[in-house]
């Protein structure tokens, strides 16, 4: 999206308020899919006597990804402040600084670095999400240390094609140790 701050340039100094909808391409995060709804960004610019121009503002949108427990489809809100200075003619290749050219600043940079920045940690489905270990039963007991996710792949009788392999693996590192 471009916002058009040429009026704002003739008039450096002078506060303008804006209201921007962008759009973001799905992400990929920690090798999970991450998509977004429209991004909602509202603010003021500034345009100074050099042609920069600051803005400033708040974001906010909705995340959509797999829960990291469940696998289940999750859901975030996004919501984030933002203050940055747009310098004219830079480099819009530089990840270190927001450029622009001719009369309009592009949000496309900004919007996709703070939406990231502002991502949480991991996804939960619900915040007691209990994760795999739901599909096992009630009756499962979980020692200190146990891996769950074993647990759950022979509850559910999951095929497992190295099985053979891990056994003969196994059966040579005990012949190996005696």
């Amino acid at each position: 999206m471009k916002l058009d701050v040429l009026h704002a340039l003739r008039n450096p100094g002078t506060e303008y308020v804006f209201s921007v909808e962008q759009e973001l391409p799905p992400q990929d995060v920690s090798g999970s899919e991450v998509t977004f709804d429209v991004v909602k960004l509202n603010g003021k610019l500034v345009a100074g006597e050099d042609g920069s121009v600051t803005v400033e503002g708040k974001l906010s949108t909705v995340a959509h990804a797999q829960c990291a427990k469940c696998l289940a489809p999750a859901i975030s809100d996004v919501e984030g402040e933002f203050r940055e200075t747009f310098i004219h003619g830079g480099d819009p290749e530089d990840d270190e600084s927001f450029a622009y050219n001719g009369g309009a600043i592009e949000f496309d940079k900004l919007t996709l670095f703070y939406v990231m920045f502002n991502l949480p940690m991991r996804f939960l489905c619900k915040e007691n999400c209990p994760g795999l270990g739901h599909l096992v039963g009630a009756d499962v007991t979980i020692s200190e240390g146990e891996d769950v996710t074993s647990l759950c792949q022979d509850e559910l009788n999951v095929q497992r094609p190295f099985a053979a392999l891990q056994q003969l693996l196994a059966e040579k590192s005990d012949n190996a140790e005696n």
